[in-house]
């Protein structure tokens, strides 16, 4: 698993310069069981916009685009680092109409980063994973907000407050859907138990990703040691080979003619039978070694 999807609400949308202001990132769990960690995140976001402002001719901070696909749905005004509060503030200008119109019938929730994961490894304050985030873009999506859930709506410098239209669609429910009351929240909230479950199970899932994701990772890493190793292997085979065609030494080399008794043969070790040879005179050793030959044929 190396890629990364985080859901954040929106908190503010301007409508007089078609402005939508939220977190990017902050570091806290998400639902996903996991801590987006804010310290080593923070360069690769800054890296990310700076490449983004130098290729729009500094015009735009970042892409936006919707539901992590290919519209283009605007462009980030403005990123700033909140180190005390560890989160990423981003505004982001809307220019596609039909984008627009989600985000002001309140149909968009929330900014969604995407990206991948540089590292991950178990937070040891928590039962959480903590991450390091690099992005490739952020995104306006519809994830479900929480019951009740508001953003600010900014129109000739009055602020209200709208409630996001309900999943069933934008259609029926735009942005005049009435808030519900506090004892509907009340009811759809689910059970603290029910909540700490969750966050449980996220958490094993995690784990268990990471594991998996290791796993992954030593596989590779003993594939590239077979694959260098590879070549030696075969070339080691084509010695053995080589070897085994060659055709074995004839036996006759351990054994030689006793001076004493023509015609009866003594059992030597090579080094015994190579020193008497040596030893002998040049014809006298020509004349055994064509003994031994005659009286040990090679056979094929």
């Amino acid at each position: 698993m190396s890629s990364l999807d985080l859901f954040l609400r929106l908190a503010k949308v301007d409508l007089d310069r078609r402005l939508v202001t939220g977190v990017a990132t902050a570091e806290t769990p998400d639902r996903a069981g996991e801590i987006c960690d804010y310290a080593s995140s923070k360069p690769y976001f800054e890296k990310w916009s700076a490449e983004a402002l130098e290729a729009s001719g500094g015009k735009s901070f970042g892409a936006v685009r919707a539901m992590h696909g290919r519209v283009a749905a605007g462009k980030l005004t403005d990123i700033s680092f909140d180190d005390e509060g560890k989160r990423i503030v981003v505004a982001a200008k809307i220019v596609d109409d039909d984008e627009w119109r989600k985000v002001t019938e309140g149909v968009y929730t929330g900014f969604s980063q995407g990206g991948r994961y540089v590292r991950r490894w178990p937070d040891p304050d928590t039962s959480f994973l903590r991450y390091t985030a690099e992005p490739h873009e952020i995104s306006l999506v519809d994830l479900p907000c929480l019951p009740g859930a508001t953003f600010e709506v900014v129109k000739d410098g009055v602020i209200e407050k709208r409630a996001f239209a309900r999943a069933a669609g934008f259609a029926e429910a735009g942005a005049d859907a009435p808030q519900q009351d506090s004892a509907a929240q009340a009811r759809a909230a689910p059970p603290k138990e029910t909540s700490a479950a969750f966050y449980k199970a996220a958490a094993e899932l995690a784990e268990a990703a990471l594991k998996l994701e290791k796993a992954e990772q030593d596989n590779a890493r003993l594939r590239k040691a077979l694959d260098d190793i590879s070549p030696a292997l075969a070339e080691l085979a084509k010695r053995v080979a080589a070897l085994e065609a060659q055709p074995l030494p004839a036996k006759a080399a351990l054994r030689t003619i006793a001076k004493s008794a023509d015609g009866v043969a003594e059992t030597l070790s090579a080094e015994e039978a190579i020193r008497r040879l040596a030893a002998l005179p040049a014809e006298a050793r020509a004349l055994a070694l064509t003994k031994l030959s005659l009286a040990n044929p090679l056979k094929y």
